[in-house]
């Protein structure tokens, strides 16, 4: 999903562009009606002055009264014309010289203020545009159309340049605008990023909740989850506490049981005796179990987080120290600063599992390497017998054991897998080519 950053970006940014573009539109239009405006209101004045020297008799064409007239109109193809048409004939300026106005083709030009009149957009022989004002009036009973006409080649031109520097100029302003757009989002949405952060430092175990200082408008979220987080990390604890509690409660009853079945009368009754020596036994395995249980948190709470490279060193010492008298090669590999997000309490579950069978079968040597790979991904090997493919399967279930006069009650394993699944892992089985015994691999994901 795109970010918030990127959504208000994309949106602001081609608002900015659809606002621009409006503005370069209307504005690539307003210095032309300026320009127009200017040129038609000179057209205008020439046409009153025209006006008042025409001579219009009845069935004779237009002329002119004596006296000079502008040196424009005089100067062959100026690029100032005047046209006079009567019923009769017509007056035609001499710039014109043997040509004529041509308004066949006249385009009407882009103007407000001479809306009731026209002004067309039309070209002289040469092709060179001309704004053209065309009128009519009466004189002496007489219906004229007086069209004059101004070559605005130059304006074109003006009017072309001054569209390409504006369209460089809202361009440049654009992008500026849009990087500037992008610094104060970015600015803005800076306590969210920082927020995601502490998500995610939870995550990797570097705290414990969000930091409160926050804007108003996520407040309400960040309180949410600071408090989820403090719920989830009370309701496992009182889980735990509430089934170590139950368990160890169970023991003193279980202590008295064991005393009666030794009584005389007891012992004496060999089939009594067997019955509740049965009863014992489940008692105590189903209280280990369940202690054992009460630490497993079906995958790590928020904030949590197994320093592998600090507590396997740890571990692997106290396996020393209970096996002693095997005087074991207990070796490992670990990387640098490697962790991993976890309940420790889970992790320990199953490495002190897996290492305490590993120095019950070994002969001498046992190693265990953690692998630099995402995740937790770790191997123990010994050199002990080793076991069959076909009994792996078999090693799962819970209270099975190889040798029933090994010490334990079989439930080791069933735990670790138990952990691994919860952990959505997996273990598998096979020989050690260095050490030739069990060889067992672990992958538990992650980033």
């Amino acid at each position: 999903m795109r970010s918030l950053q990127s959504h208000l970006g994309v949106w602001l940014g081609a608002l900015l562009v659809i606002i621009f573009g409006a503005h370069v539109l209307l504005m690539s239009h307003f210095p032309r009606y300026l320009a127009e405006e200017r040129v038609v209101t000179r057209l205008k004045h020439d046409t009153d002055s025209l006006y008042t020297r025409l001579i219009i008799k009845e069935n004779q064409s237009p002329a002119l009264t004596s006296g000079p007239i502008a040196g424009i109109y005089k100067k062959p193809q100026s690029g100032h014309y005047f046209q006079v048409q009567q019923k009769e004939g017509e007056l035609r300026s001499p710039s014109l010289q043997n040509e004529r106005l041509n308004l066949s083709n006249a385009k009407k030009a882009f103007s407000w203020k001479y809306r009731d009149n026209h002004v067309f957009h039309i070209k002289d022989s040469n092709g060179l545009p001309l704004l053209a004002w065309v009128t009519q009036v009466e004189k002496n009973g007489q219906k004229l159309t007086i069209t004059l006409a101004e070559e605005i080649t130059d304006l074109e031109e003006d009017i072309a340049e001054l569209k390409k520097a504006y369209f460089l100029g809202t361009s440049v302003a654009i992008i500026l605008l849009i990087i500037l757009q992008r610094f104060i989002i970015h600015h803005a949405i800076k306590p969210v990023d920082k927020a995601r952060q502490e998500l995610l430092s939870i995550e990797k175990g570097e705290r414990q909740q969000i930091d409160q200082a926050v804007p108003s408008e996520i407040q309400p979220l960040v309180d949410e989850l600071n408090h989820l987080l403090g719920v989830m990390g009370k309701r496992l604890e009182r889980s735990r506490n509430a089934t170590g509690n139950l368990a160890h409660a169970l023991k003193t009853p279980l202590s008295v049981l064991n005393q009666l079945q030794e009584e005389p009368e007891i012992r004496g009754n060999k089939e009594l005796y067997k019955d509740i020596s049965d009863i014992s036994t489940s008692i105590h395995t189903s209280i280990n179990r369940e202690l054992k249980r009460a630490r497993l948190s079906g995958g790590s709470l928020p904030g949590q987080r197994f320093e592998v490279d600090k507590e396997i060193p740890q571990l692997i010492e106290v396996m020393s120290k209970v096996y002693t008298e095997k005087k074991l090669n207990i070796t490992y590999l670990i990387p640098a600063d490697k962790h991993y997000q976890a309940d420790r309490e889970d992790m320990l579950e199953i490495l002190g599992n897996l290492l305490d069978n590993a120095c019950k079968w070994a002969n001498q040597s046992i190693k265990l390497s953690v692998l630099d790979q995402p995740g937790f991904v770790f191997t123990i090997e010994d050199d002990g017998k080793g076991i069959d493919q076909k009994v792996e399967s078999i090693l799962m279930q819970r209270g099975v054991r190889l040798d029933e006069n090994t010490p334990g009650d079989g439930l080791g394993l069933s735990i670790v897998k138990e952990i691994i699944d919860q952990y959505e892992g997996e273990i598998s089985f096979s020989t050690s080519v260095d050490l030739g015994g069990l060889l067992l691999t672990v992958r538990l994901p992650g980033d």
